[in-house]
């Protein structure tokens, strides 16, 4: 697994009405690498946090973090090692267009500048930065900048700059939080397509469902939790968010814990408690019953 957490807590504390608040509270979940994830949940889920961790900007309260070979949830780990992991490991795409780019650099310009930063040859920068540009569709606009660009172009721009490095992971909080239909549907293919051409681990934290319907894998986000899973049944297709195949999953956590989705559990008239049943008349398929239980 190229992401691994387990039982991760982030807990913050309000100083001055001396509260503690959890964003996140137990999160589990395992990432394959070179995949395409979407988390989906609505605002104050625990999201943007989530994905704060994961580009360590943000430390784990308690917990197992782990991304690549490097572990993250150390007790104490050196600033100079987080801002390596930062440059060399990961990619970070924001809702904002213009906190992704700079107003005042082409589109070129905005992919090369990282590479710089880094220490790249310019001859290497010029290849990705083309090779990029390609990838996007945008050789036609290599010149213009932010303010020439329209918004989904502007976000393509900023996805390409998160790949300049050539990181192995790339982060998008919210990449169509912006943008109209139409462009929010180019913004899902664009991810599609750049996973599959350079193999890079991508994670989207949206409220975009549409996300959900177009990746191979989704997970559910609630009040700090992973509450659900979903995947897709069979071949994604490009209409595959109008009529998706997918299915949906309950979580269970390492404790064996199963988290029950809201939906599923009103339909089955689930209160507090549930009486589970192993049912083996099949000894090649047994499976579990799970049967609501009048309060």
């Amino acid at each position: 697994m190229f992401i691994e957490a387990l039982d991760i807590m982030k807990i913050y504390t309000d100083e001055r009405k001396d509260i503690k608040l959890a964003a996140l509270r137990g999160i589990e979940l395992m990432v394959e690498e070179g995949s395409l994830v979407a988390i989906i949940g609505p605002s104050g889920a625990g999201k943007s946090t989530l994905m704060n961790l994961f580009g360590a900007i943000d430390t784990v309260s308690s917990g197992y973090l782990k991304i690549g070979d490097h572990v993250l949830s150390r007790s104490s780990i050196p600033e100079q090692e987080l801002v390596d992991f930062r440059r060399n490991m990961v990619g970070f795409l924001w809702q904002l267009p213009e906190r992704n780019l700079l107003p005042g650099l082409t589109a070129e310009q905005q992919i090369e500048f990282p590479m710089i930063t880094s220490g790249y040859p310019r001859e290497l920068r010029k290849k990705r930065v083309n090779e990029l540009l390609s990838a996007i569709g945008l050789k036609d606009r290599a010149t213009h900048k932010p303010g020439q660009l329209s918004g989904g172009e502007a976000q393509r721009v900023g996805l390409a700059v998160a790949l300049a490095n050539d990181p192995p992971l790339i982060l998008a909080d919210e990449p169509t939080g912006e943008l109209d239909t139409l462009n929010s549907l180019k913004i899902i293919d664009y991810f599609k397509e750049l996973n599959e051409l350079f193999g890079k681990t991508m994670v989207v934290v949206t409220h975009d469902h549409r996300f959900e319907n177009m990746t191979k894998a989704a997970y559910r986000i609630r009040d700090g939790q992973i509450s659900g899973f979903h995947r897709a049944i069979g071949d994604i297709k490009p209409d595959s968010w109008l009529q998706p195949q997918r299915e949906e999953l309950s979580f269970v956590d390492q404790y064996n814990n199963v988290r029950l989705p809201d939906e599923l559990r009103k339909k089955a008239n689930i209160g507090k408690h549930v009486r589970v049943k192993l049912n083996d008349d099949d000894e090649e398929h047994p499976y579990l019953e799970i049967h609501g239980v009048n309060d």
